[in-house]
This record gives structure tokens, C-alpha cells and sequence, in this order.
């Protein structure tokens, strides 16, 4: 059971996921040259898999075999309990307009499940990034004001 991970500079690298979720990232963070960064997966229409908050997981439980996740930076700016998420893919194809829209809207789509499956709600607020190209380099994160409130559950329904 394996899927693919789009990252850099249009690179890309297969996992297995018969494992923890905590595995699958420090193997990713390893291969894609991001050990100093917090990372997180999205699907190609920009919905964050929520890796982290499932860490002690099989990540085959939470990913389908085969499927294609864009790389994610996740930065928490200090004092406040904010997730920055910016993509480290350098492809116009796929980190559009649309994919960041759907991926602010991230805390939206998390809020509305979440209330029929946790009792507990911890509010964040969700910002992305997009990074691009100047002069062949990617080029320093911007602050977005592009902000949603999202409730995260602690606790990932198993598949159906």
C-alpha cells in the first residue's frame, strides 16, 4: 500500500503506509529534505489530511493506497494557536487558485464534521501560503490574510 508525494520542484517520492502515521512523517520529512519543518499532507483538491492530530495511527487508516498528496510546511507563529500551511510544491498545474481556496477552507469542512464526532472542540485558525518562483527560487513566505476559524478533532472516524 503506497502513494505518491508531490514535493519541490515538480520531484516526487512513493511511501509505504502500512505504518504510523509519526513513521510515515519522520520518513517523508527524511526523503523530501525537510527534517527541521512540520509537515502535513493534502490531497491534489487541497484537503488536509490532518496527519498530526493522529500521529499514533495507522496512517493506512486515515490515506487510500495510490492516492496523490501535495507536501505542506506547517508553522504555528508565536503566542498564537494559528496553523500556517504552505505548500512545498513548486507547480502552477496544482497549487492554483483553486487548490488554496480549498485549502483555506480547510477549518470550514473540519468544523462541520467535527461536531458529530468529537465532544470536544479546539478552536484554530487555519492561513496558507503560496510560494512562488523568483528567479528559479521559491520565494519567502508572505503573511495571507486569508484566515478560517476551524474546530480539529482529536479523534479520526475510521473508514467506511
Amino acid at each position: 500500500m503506497f502513494v505518491r508525494v508531490l514535493h519541490g520542484d515538480n520531484e516526487e517520492a512513493l511511501f509505504n503506509i502500512q505504518c504510523r502515521v509519526q513513521l510515515l512523517l519522520e520518513g517523508i520529512k527524511r526523503t523530501c529534505h525537510c527534517e527541521s519543518e512540520e509537515i502535513e499532507l493534502a490531497d491534489e483538491n487541497g484537503q488536509v489530511k490532518n496527519l498530526l492530530e493522529n500521529r499514533y495511527c495507522y496512517a493506512s487508516d486515515i490515506l487510500s493506497e495510490r492516492e496523490t498528496f501535495i507536501l505542506l510546511a506547517v508553522s504555528r507563529p508565536a503566542g498564537t494557536t494559528d496553523a500556517v500551511f504552505t505548500p512545498l510544491l513548486i507547480d502552477e498545474d496544482i497549487v492554483n487558485s483553486k487548490f488554496l481556496a480549498k485549502l483555506g477552507n480547510w477549518g470550514e469542512s473540519k468544523s462541520s464534521s467535527s461536531r458529530t464526532k468529537s465532544k470536544r472542540h479546539n478552536r484554530k485558525s487555519v492561513v496558507i501560503q503560496s510560494t512562488s518562483l523568483h528567479d528559479g527560487k521559491p520565494s519567502p513566505p508572505q503573511p495571507s490574510k486569508n484566515k478560517s476559524t476551524a474546530t480539529t478533532p482529536k479523534k479520526r472516524a475510521g473508514k467506511s
